[in-house]
């Protein structure tokens, strides 16, 4: 595979999305059929009851905080940068800038024959959401890292999948910044605030309880963050005193069981934790 992107050096491995967005659902066509029941549009590619908002009216939705009107993309239950819990859709540009592509020549999913392009694009409305897509309708040679690009759309089965092409020629732009920059990572990476680990000394300080039902129909990870807050509410603290998670079992092909794992926990509820203990997601039989 040949890779240019001084941002996203990696953009086919550790997006949120998978490795292109036609084949991830060509692999999952059936799987895919069973959960779009939902509303005509809409799919749930992440396994969690969120629904991908994917019409054939040409226009590309993302989810929306309607408390401060940030753009959350994958859709979350909660606002990580203001921790509201109204959440909505609207309707973007569909204007993006390239900040990432790589071509890949060797691997054939089911419908995709190589070469073929993936790229990673940050929105124009708010370029903190990157999406992981296929450039279309264009060669590798006529792709430049700032390239603006323009979504068009993908039938397959019951969605249409939203895919990006250069919308003007040779239109480079200057790149957008990380989020967050390198500098904020720094500030985040610091020692534990102590030498005695939450296993050897714990002090239950709040405690939380999602609502219970056999037919809530709610995702896991929604309840997930009802019970956190309420936590943190009754020990009086804010999500940002918050300095590690224990969470139980972790993510995985764990149905209604799953918490959502630590990963989505914690982008949902905007944490920069120095520890963390999940079950599946940490090392070792039992995972400590």
């Amino acid at each position: 595979m040949s890779c240019s992107s001084p941002q996203y050096a990696a953009s086919a491995t550790e997006s949120p999305t998978t490795v292109g967005l036609r084949s991830r659902y060509r692999t999952r066509e059936r799987w895919c059929h069973e959960r779009t029941h939902h509303t005509p549009g809409t799919v749930d590619l992440t396994g969690d009851g969120i629904l991908l908002d994917l019409r054939a009216d040409g226009h590309l939705r993302i989810q929306e905080c309607r408390s401060c009107s940030a753009l959350i993309h994958p859709p979350l239950p909660a606002c990580r940068y203001c921790h509201g819990s109204e959440m909505g859709v609207r309707v973007v540009s569909g204007f993006a800038t390239l900040i990432g592509f790589t071509v890949n020549h060797r691997f054939a999913p089911p419908g995709m024959s190589p070469p073929y392009i993936v790229a990673q694009v940050a929105l124009e409305d708010d370029p903190r959401v990157r999406l992981t897509t296929n450039a279309v309708e264009c060669a590798a040679d006529d792709l430049a890292l700032g390239l603006r690009m323009e979504v068009v759309f993908e039938k397959a089965e019951e969605v249409w999948l939203p895919l990006f092409r250069p919308a003007e020629p040779g239109a480079v732009t200057e790149l957008p910044a990380d989020e967050p920059d390198a500098a904020a990572i720094r500030r985040s990476v610091r020692p534990m605030a102590s030498t005695d680990k939450f296993e050897d000394k714990v002090a239950l300080t709040g405690i939380g309880m999602s609502r219970i039902g056999r037919r809530l129909m709610v995702d896991p990870l929604s309840l997930t963050i009802d019970a956190c807050r309420a936590a943190i509410d009754d020990a009086g603290l804010t999500a940002d005193d918050i300095d590690g998670l224990s969470t139980y079992p972790g993510a995985g092909s764990l149905g209604p069981f799953t918490e959502g794992g630590v990963t989505a926990v914690e982008s949902t509820l905007g944490l920069k934790p120095t520890w963390h203990n999940g079950a599946a997601e940490t090392f070792g039989p039992g995972a400590r």
